[in-house]
């Protein structure tokens, strides 16, 4: 435990330098996170906030991203080189699990001598499938509160376009840890608040490296290239399993 305390500590005096109080929250914001996946270099993600909008990419100059409207509930990937946006607007799917995904999380009581931030304790959060671990995280409850609102309507998008393809998804993925993370509980750990940092089994990881409140994100940075394709992906699964 004593990397997670570490990891608690650098991120707690990175939080005790802004000049507002942390659970209170702006609407205008910008994360930077350092993200780790399986067989990928480690890598940074850039994610602006605003009431109507979020964007996702990787840092300053970008020309490949992804932005959620959040008042259209649409998500639009684009990309450069291929001069093209792919639109996923997923309505709410009425789905069941395949089985019983035997969901859980537990608390675990060992951050009693972490910093406190703003009175409180960052929390060190177990989620299950059964007795199998899906990821970790550690949160602090009431921070950023806008990210959060955010995220989970980010995530419930992605889950609904999910769920259209649940019979097609790969053996490797039909177990309650990805079901659950996919389709069916996207958003459980944001009920613990926000995630500091997140890490699997599998290797993967998210810590958050760097924050700005009430940032004033230029407006263009949400504008879509007018001249390039869109590729709805309903449609496109329309298509191909037509006759």
């Amino acid at each position: 435990m004593k990397l997670i305390h570490i990891v608690v500590v650098s991120l707690l005096v990175l939080l005790a330098g802004c000049d507002q109080p942390a659970n209170k929250g702006s609407q205008n914001l910008l994360l930077v996170f350092g993200d780790q996946e399986e067989g990928v270099e480690p890598y940074q993600t850039r994610i602006l906030v605003t009431p109507d909008y979020m964007r996702f990419d990787d840092g300053e100059g970008a020309v490949d991203f992804l932005v959620f409207d959040r008042k259209q509930k649409t998500l639009y990937n684009v990309v450069q080189e291929s001069k093209s946006i792919t639109v996923i607007s997923a309505a709410p799917a009425e789905v069941n699990p395949p089985f019983d995904l035997k969901l859980g999380h537990k608390k675990i009581d060992d951050m009693q001598d972490a910093p406190d931030m703003e009175g409180v304790k960052p929390q060190h959060h177990v989620y299950l499938s059964g007795e199998q671990v899906c990821f970790e995280v550690l949160s602090v409850p009431g921070f950023l509160p806008a990210f959060v609102e955010a995220m989970q309507e980010f995530n419930t998008v992605l889950a609904n376009d999910s769920a259209v393809t649940l019979n097609n998804l790969p053996a490797d993925m039909q177990n309650g840890c990805s079901l659950g993370k996919s389709i069916f509980a996207p958003n459980r750990h944001f009920q613990a608040g926000f995630p500091l940092r997140q890490w699997g089994p599998d290797g993967s990881s998210s810590v958050l490296l760097d924050f700005k409140k009430d940032y004033q994100a230029d407006k263009t940075l949400f504008e879509l290239p007018a001249s390039y394709s869109r590729l709805n992906i309903q449609e496109i699964r329309a298509s191909l399993s037509a006759p």
